[in-house]
């Protein structure tokens, strides 16, 4: 298979379907960033939360744990619908292709259960809402899957070269920072301006818009006429999982998405423990003697890491020009693993202001993250190629659609993890809790970039450089069949 030349997506194609990542992006930190603060924290006048305490009899769950339950229990349900999704678009087969019509009919939802996440019932029906919210985010998660799953899934079957994989990754990743912006740094703003509920409704018109937009972009380039993958589910599934390149590089993906998403919900707690309310200096234009409020100062943090993510993702970009991205890769990780332990010392340092110490270390831990946010993507669509040498099947959709099942999987588990590591103390006199996640996080990346070794494959993946890196593929593709 030549992958160097052939089917070049023009430069205007690329930057329409990459730009999704504006919408998708903002609308997965806004959820990642606010909704268990949102649950469990009295919103709106309200002296109560969304989600109450669960009384068990025996003994009674806390509101930050029964939270937690509650989201990881809606995303780990939610994820055994990812390989379902993927292996039926790999099967499908209509006059747009196997992916687009997923894309183009599910979209509409994706952003409608969006925005009713933050349109919970309210007032003293605290059991209504854990039941709301557990039905939405399960609507939510589904109709995202559909739209999102097969979306993906078509970067390796529009870029077929090293070159214009990497290209897609790097603008993707660039506007994933731009939808961060929004999702990290403006949502904040908008919160604390006009609520939690015109907040959704904002980032939710911003990902419906800049998905259709992208469909657009490649709506002429999807191919129409790849023949559909005739292997049975389980059969897929199973066969999916016995590929070993890509078993070495599921769990390092699985644990970084972990770590990344108990830091990012850790976020406004942080602010409200250790920050509170900062004055701003007295000489700043316009602003001097004003304080900045939760939302504002979680804005700051997360445009600091933003900041250090652009900075980053220029340097392991370029670098991936004269390294390997297995090689680039390793390195994101490690730096990740060793970066995310200093949050704990944001706001110790004498005589430094704690906002200057927090987006400073914001910064530093950006800057790594970069590389396990540009690389995962063009992987796995590398390890696809080596699949179809194997197996002589085009199985986009179950790689992506396997990835996505235990992603979810691990970063549903953020919820619980957090609220258990918050039992150590989460208020401004008993701050342990919060202090401890960044250590915690730093120890899952680097179990990722443990677990990473074995990886092997090259930047682009045929059977003679497959061998040359010293994997073996057996005197002929393997055969399998519609058991």
């Amino acid at each position: 298979m030549d992958t160097e030349d052939t089917g070049r997506l023009p430069f205007i194609n690329k930057l329409l379907y990459t730009s999704d990542q504006i919408g998708s992006s903002a609308i997965a930190q806004t959820r990642n960033l606010w909704l268990f603060f949102f649950l469990i924290t009295p919103q709106g006048g309200s002296s109560i939360p969304a989600i109450p305490s669960l009384n068990l009899g025996l003994f009674q769950l806390e509101t930050t744990l029964f939270a937690g339950i509650l989201l990881t229990a809606g995303r780990v349900i939610e994820a055994l619908d990812d390989p379902i999704i993927g292996w039926w678009s790999d099967r499908t087969r209509s006059r747009w292709g196997r992916r687009l019509p997923f894309v183009l009919f599910s979209t509409p939802f994706y952003a409608l259960f969006f925005w009713l996440l933050w349109l919970s019932p309210g007032g003293d029906a605290t059991a209504v809402n854990a039941v709301y919210i557990f039905v939405v985010l399960e609507l939510f998660f589904l109709s995202s899957t559909l739209s999102g799953g097969p979306y993906e899934s078509l970067l390796p079957e529009i870029a077929r070269s090293h070159r214009d994989r990497m290209s897609i990754v790097a603008w993707q990743l660039y506007f994933g920072l731009l939808g961060a912006v929004l999702g990290l740094a403006l949502t904040g703003v908008i919160k604390d301006a006009v609520g939690f509920q015109l907040m959704g409704a904002a980032v939710a018109i911003a990902g419906l818009a800049f998905r259709y937009l992208g469909l657009m972009g490649v709506w002429r380039h999807a191919p129409r006429d790849t023949p559909p993958a005739q292997i049975a589910l389980k059969a897929a599934f199973t066969a999916t999982l016995k590929n070993k390149q890509f078993l070495y590089f599921l769990p390092t993906f699985v644990f970084f998405q972990l770590a990344v998403a108990m830091v990012i919900a850790w976020l406004p707690f942080f602010v409200d423990a250790v920050l509170g309310e900062v004055q701003l200096l007295s000489w700043l234009p316009f602003v001097g003697g004003k304080s900045l409020g939760n939302g504002a100062l979680t804005s700051l943090m997360g445009i600091a890491a933003v900041l250090g993510m652009s900075v980053g993702a220029f340097f392991l970009w370029r670098l991936s020009d004269t390294r390997t991205k297995r090689w680039v890769y390793s390195l994101s990780l490690l730096g990740t693993a060793l970066f995310l332990p200093m949050l704990v010392f944001a706001g110790f340092i004498p005589g430094v202001p704690k906002l200057v110490q927090a987006m400073v270390i914001a910064f530093l831990v950006g800057f790594p993250m970069a590389g396990v946010n540009l690389l995962p993507k063009a992987i796995t669509a590398d390890i696809t190629d080596y699949d179809e040498l194997l197996t002589g099947h085009r199985r986009e959709g179950v790689f992506y659609a396997t990835q996505n099942l235990f992603e979810k999987i691990g970063s549903s588990l953020s919820p619980l993890v957090l609220g258990a590591v918050f039992l150590l103390g989460r208020t401004a006199e008993d701050p342990l809790g919060i202090r401890m996640v960044g250590p915690v996080a730093g120890l899952l990346a680097f179990l990722g970039f443990w677990l990473f070794r074995g990886y092997r494959l090259p930047n682009t993946v045929t059977a003679e450089t497959v061998r040359a890196a010293g994997l073996d593929l057996g005197s002929r593709p393997l055969q399998t069949r519609n058991e």
